[in-house]
């Protein structure tokens, strides 16, 4: 994984973040930076934190209490979080 890669999975790290927060954090475009959340998705690092019907789709989620769409009151941000094999891959870069 390049450098990049893992500047976004520690950008999301500790808090889902939405695309645009996540530009803005990493002075890049939304435009630019899609193809990288496309990659880091489809290789398994992050998803989507949306609600669902009772529930978050996230399942057990540490961070619940800091999510905005947990409650599923307002429409999805289109949250990303990362995944467990995201977590994991941050923790062997430490």
């Amino acid at each position: 994984m390049t450098a990049p890669l893992a500047a976004i999975l520690n950008a999301v790290a500790g808090e889902p973040r939405t695309p645009a927060e996540l530009a803005r954090t990493l002075g890049s475009s939304e435009a630019a930076l899609s193809g990288m959340l496309r990659t880091l998705q489809a290789s398994g690092y992050v998803q989507e934190a949306a609600p669902q019907t009772d529930g978050c789709a996230c399942g057990p989620c540490a961070l619940k209490s800091m999510c905005r769409n947990v409650n599923g009151e307002a429409a999805p941000l289109h949250l990303l979080r990362l995944t467990a094999r995201g977590e994991a891959y941050l923790k062997r870069g430490r």
